[in-house]
């Protein structure tokens, strides 16, 4: 899939790449969108622990930065999966879509702890935090050298941190 993105893999694929028989396949998952989204989980579970990690610091801009920069290596070490997750979970239809929204969420709480953002204000600037970010890294992954664009937004996203939630 990270090569010709979800809608143009077939279960033919997957199972050729993955050296598994159909048959176990199907033992396993009840559709390629099931493989999918299994998938997508794991590995956004997998990155939400990975970024979160971070020792907690008295100065949250520093944790923030820090996490940001353990989830931008992620990124770019498999820009091709990456991308796929990022972009094509859309494709995967509604229930795939509510993954990603509920993903996303884990996301904004890792944040809104990290700030200890309570008010309704605060929660609302870590949400639109994690979505700038999240659109961001879109655009990055698709760049002719996305680990450069990818560790370009380091420091910027960090400054909108510091403004969206005041901090120092």
């Amino acid at each position: 899939m990270s090569v010709n993105g979800y809608g143009d893999t077939s279960v033919a694929d997957i199972v050729k790449s993955a050296g598994v028989s159909r048959q176990t396949f199907y033992e396993l998952f009840d559709s390629k969108r099931a493989c999918f989204i299994a998938s997508y989980e794991r590995r956004q579970g997998a990155v939400i622990d990975t970024i979160f990690e971070t020792t907690p610091t008295e100065a949250p801009l520093i944790q923030f930065a820090s996490l940001l920069k353990a989830y931008l290596a992620v990124m770019s070490r498999q820009p091709e999966i990456s991308l796929l997750y990022l972009s094509g979970i859309s494709a995967a239809g509604p229930e795939a879509a509510a993954i990603r929204v509920k993903k996303q969420q884990e996301f904004v709480q890792g944040v809104a702890a990290v700030f200890d953002a309570r008010t309704d204000r605060d929660l609302f600037a870590c949400r639109t935090l994690v979505a700038a970010i999240s659109a961001l890294v879109i655009n990055a992954l698709v760049d002719e050298d996305p680990g450069a664009a990818l560790q370009n937004l380091h420091g910027p996203l960090v400054d909108v941190a510091a403004r969206l939630l005041n901090v120092d």
